[in-house]
Parts: C-alpha cells; structure tokens; sequence
C-alpha cells in the first residue's frame, strides 16, 4: 500500500491509464479484470467518477466504506472521494466514466433542473435492472465513439454533450424510481419531467406528439410542454428526436438490420424520411454512418 493518499488530476489519471486528452472532457474507460491497473492503492481524484459493474464482483472502498459491487450496479464518486480497488473475481468488466468540475458546470450552468446527484458530496450508490444496464451501457459506447471520431464528425463535442445529458437523465430517473435517493430533492415539475422520460423510454418509436404523453399524464398539452422545457431547456420534440436518433445510431453499428427494417422498427413512414431526420440530426445518411462506424464483424454478415 503506498505511503500517501495521492491526489490525481485528470490529466494525471491519464497519463497513469496511458489514455490519450480528450477535448470533449468526458473519458470512457472499458476494464476487464484489475491486475493490470495502476491504481491499486488508495487514490483521491479532482474529477467525478462513475463505476458501472456489467460482469463479476468487486469490493471498492469509497472513504471508510467498503462497497461490494455486483452486476447491475452504479457508484457515482465525487471529487475527492478516497477510492481503493480491493478485490474483484476473475468475471469483472467494468467502465469508468470520468469527467472534471469544469465539465460538471458548463454542462449544468444553462439547465434549470437541480442534478442532485452531481451537487451531492456523498457517494450515490444505485441498483439497475438488466434494461437500465443495457441502455447506459450502450450511451458509454457511443460517447467513446464520439470521442474516436473527432477528427471526422465536427460536431462530436456537441453530440457528447447531448449523449452526457442523456445519460444523467436516465440516472436520475433510475436513482428516483429504485432507490428513492432524490425524492425530498424533486419538485412537483421535476416529478412529472421524471414520469414523462420514464414514459417516453416505453413509447418514443411509436408516439411522437405531445398529446398521447399529456394524456399518459393526466395534464394538458401545453402545461406538459411548458414544464419539460423549463426543467430540461429542451422541447419535447427535442427529447423525441434525441430518443430516436440514440436508437438509431445503436442499430445501425450493432446490429445487421436494412435500413429499411431499421427505419420500420423506429416508426418512420418511409426509408426516405428516415433517412433525412438521420442527416439532419448527424449529419451522415444512415448507410454511411454504418460504413463507418459498423462493427466491422457485422458488416461483413450476408
């Protein structure tokens, strides 16, 4: 065990993992087993920390606490947060998400919604279901996607921006609907943006007006709108159209599906309109976009 508790910046901890800057300020790391890690003493960083278990078993200490993380489970850290890798099994996969304060408050400074889970000082500690897993999961590849990608997608600070704030939805949902961490924190305007993103998770491909998750809800459409854009700074059309654009990017690098069945599958009237949402969103045609970013095992199916 080392001496000191050493204090790392961010650009430290990359030099230490041997990863490369990232001027998005938002680092994906996809561990599997800790032998080689370089970090196996007790460590305080400047940058939040977000642990994400997919496989096996690992025992972190987080200040005087020593956590058992399992499959299925989150750990967000704030700064300054003691961490020490203590024991894992021969199963464990993780990812690390990373990012400064810096990163924090520009991101937030211009959303009315109070993110708790970023203000707080204590470690969150959350349990997903194998769907929450999956979808965050899937968000980490596409931010480390982004972040590959820089030299070629111009907008790749913006649309890791988009996946980030994603991302933080879908925790805080997942912490408000399991562990009712934040629940003294919500308004009654927060609650209902909650309702509606959990709401939207279900219907986004088939339902895209305001109307059916207004009536979901019990309000009116414009109420419903009005409160959405004043907690999240997006419409819900922009909502929808981020729903589906994430969706459509998954489907597109993973999966072997046409176009056509990819553009059936989300609701689209036709190939065609598809296909200009898509490049207008990103701007890539869909057949491009898997060209190049296709696992290239999947490209290569019949």
């Amino acid at each position: 065990m080392s001496e000191k508790i050493h204090i790392y910046s961010i650009q430290e901890m990359l030099q230490l993992l041997d990863h490369d800057f990232q001027e998005s300020g938002l680092y994906v790391d996809f561990k599997q087993q800790l032998t080689d890690h370089p970090l196996q003493h007790p460590y305080r960083t400047t940058n939040y920390t977000i642990l994400l278990i997919v496989e096996g078993v690992m025992d972190v200490q987080l200040n005087l606490t020593t956590y058992k993380l399992e499959q299925n489970q989150l750990v967000l850290v704030p700064p300054q947060t003691l961490i020490y890798f203590k024991n894992f099994n021969e199963q464990l996969e993780f990812i690390t998400l990373s990012f400064d304060k810096k990163f924090a408050i520009n991101h937030t400074q211009n959303e009315k919604s109070d993110f708790t889970l970023l203000a707080s000082s204590k470690v969150q500690h959350l349990l997903l279901d194998r769907v929450q897993l999956n979808f965050l999961v899937n968000l980490c590849e596409l931010i480390d996607q982004k972040n590959k990608q820089k030299s070629s997608f111009p907008y790749f600070i913006e649309a890791i921006h988009h996946l980030f704030a994603l991302f933080l939805l879908e925790l805080k949902a997942t912490s408000q609907h399991n562990n009712f961490l934040l629940q003294e924190h919500l308004s009654r305007k927060e609650q209902l943006t909650l309702s509606f993103l959990a709401t939207l998770k279900i219907h986004f491909k088939k339902e895209k007006k305001v109307r059916f998750y207004a009536d979901e809800l019990c309000v009116s459409d414009r109420y419903l709108a009005k409160v959405i854009k004043e907690v999240t700074s997006k419409t819900i059309g922009e909502l929808i159209d981020q729903a589906l654009i994430v969706e459509a990017q998954l489907l597109l690098a993973n999966t072997t599906l046409t176009i056509k069945q990819i553009a059936d599958e989300l609701q689209f009237t036709s190939t065609s309109f598809f296909g200009k949402f898509f490049k207008r969103q990103l701007g890539y045609a869909p057949r491009n976009y898997r060209k190049q970013f296709g696992k290239k095992e999947l490209l290569k199916s019949p």
